[in-house]
C-alpha cells in the first residue's frame, strides 16, 4: 500500500465545504502547527481540506484523580 508522501499517516477529510469553512479550518489548523493541505472539489464551487493530525499508538494512563472509586 503506498501512502502520500505529504500524509504519511490516515489524513482526517473535510470534502464539499464552503470557502469560509475551508478559511477557518486553515486557520484553525495552521495555528495549532498541523500539516494541512486545502484543494478545489470537483464542482469548483466546494472545497476538500485535508489534515495530518498527530496520531499515538497507545494513549496515556488516566490519572487517578480523574478516576471515580467505584471504578477500580
Amino acid at each position: 500500500m503506498k501512502t502520500d508522501e505529504h500524509f504519511p499517516q490516515h489524513p482526517f477529510r473535510y470534502t464539499g465545504i464552503s470557502q469560509d469553512e475551508a478559511d477557518f479550518l486553515t486557520h484553525h489548523y495552521q495555528k495549532r502547527g498541523y500539516r494541512m493541505k486545502k484543494y478545489l472539489n470537483e464542482d469548483m464551487t466546494l472545497w476538500d481540506v485535508l489534515v495530518s493530525l498527530p496520531e499515538r499508538r497507545f494513549h496515556r494512563k488516566t490519572p487517578a484523580s480523574m478516576l471515580n472509586p467505584l471504578w477500580r
